[in-house]
């Protein structure tokens, strides 16, 4: 795996005996070196009294980019995010990968386009409400309809104790990259938080469980269901990375690299929704429940295993807004 960096901060004009204590990361003019997770001597702690003048410009750096371009800042009170310079852009963590790419795809679907991650500059990193982690990445796109090239951000939080289901991964901003500077907080307002008005209660509370065959008969005599043909598999690639979610969140707690384990073989597909009548067009619905059943091209625990996912996917109509919530089960294949 590349070396990831931490970029320090650089205050301007804090006060004598704090210049001494925090380390610049970067000189005036020129480009931020990269460091190899450097440690600040300066430590929040060791001082009777907070900062102002740390937590004012922490703050208005974090206003003027929405979180994307921040130096490394220890605060008293925690919660702030920390940045990581990937050094080879082409080979950044795998999960910041598979976020980056839910950020695509949001933007796809409310866009119409057809970006595709190439590289990944950046992320920042912070935990909030104890049990979500929240990322703000950077990240190389290509238009796969022109090979035209963009800078893309998007900030995504993973929640791995969500009520409803296993494991939960949301956006609250999917862009083309905008230059950091004043502008209004976005923090916190409506533009970033979750409109929970915007999603028909058919696809709240609980997760469902994996239906049985008696289950989907009576249910597709409704028209809800549908199962894709093999073309359909292969021509949505955003359907390997929902199972590549389902994948990643039953292991992630064993820290285990899944690259080697890819690409996952997806070998069936159902789909619920109530919003397309036309079972082809179900595929681009924006609030739809994937059942798949995929293996991966060998499988971290040494075994012939399967796996059955339940994906539920909804959006609320904000740009840049998209819900991922996953079950997933493993079971030993023949």
């Amino acid at each position: 795996m590349t070396e990831i960096a931490i970029l320090l901060p650089n205050i301007g004009d804090e006060q004598p005996q704090r210049k001494r204590k925090l380390e610049s990361s970067r000189s005036s003019g020129a480009a931020a070196p990269i460091q190899s997770f450097p440690k600040a001597d300066y430590n929040p702690w060791d001082d009777d009294e907070d900062d102002p003048v740390i937590e004012k410009e922490y703050h208005r750096q974090f206003v003027e980019s929405d979180g994307f371009d921040v130096d490394h800042f220890y605060l008293p009170y925690g919660g702030e995010l920390v940045p990581h310079i990937v050094e080879n852009k082409y080979d950044y963590p795998y999960d910041v990968g598979l976020f980056s790419r839910l950020g695509l795809h949001c933007y796809n679907l409310d866009k119409g386009t057809s970006l595709k991650l190439t590289a990944i500059n950046k992320y920042n990193d912070k935990l909030r409400f104890t049990r979500c982690l929240c990322y703000h990445i950077t990240l190389e796109a290509i238009e796969t309809s022109d090979n035209s090239l963009c800078n893309f951000q998007t900030c995504v939080f993973k929640d791995f104790l969500p009520e409803q289901a296993s494991f939960l991964a949301q956006t609250e901003i999917s862009r083309l990259k905008v230059p950091s500077g004043p502008r209004p907080p976005t923090y916190g307002g409506p533009e970033r938080r979750w409109k929970e008005d915007g999603v028909d209660d058919s696809y709240k509370g609980k997760m469902p469980k994996w239906f049985t065959k008696d289950e989907m008969a009576a249910i597709s005599t409704k028209g809800q269901f549908y199962e894709l043909q093999e073309s359909e598999l292969q021509g949505n690639e955003w359907l390997h990375m929902h199972a590549e979610f389902a994948f990643h969140y039953k292991w992630m707690a064993h820290e285990t690299d899944l690259r080697p384990f890819l690409p996952l073989e997806i070998k069936k597909v159902f789909i619920q929704t109530k919003e397309e009548s036309q079972p082809s067009m179900k595929l681009k619905a924006n609030n739809a429940i994937f059942y798949i059943v995929f293996k991966g091209n060998g499988d971290p625990s040494g075994a012939p295993v399967e796996y059955q996912a339940v994906v539920r996917k909804t959006m609320d109509g904000i740009p840049g807004h998209i819900c991922l919530e996953v079950d997933c089960l493993a079971y030993k294949s023949s």
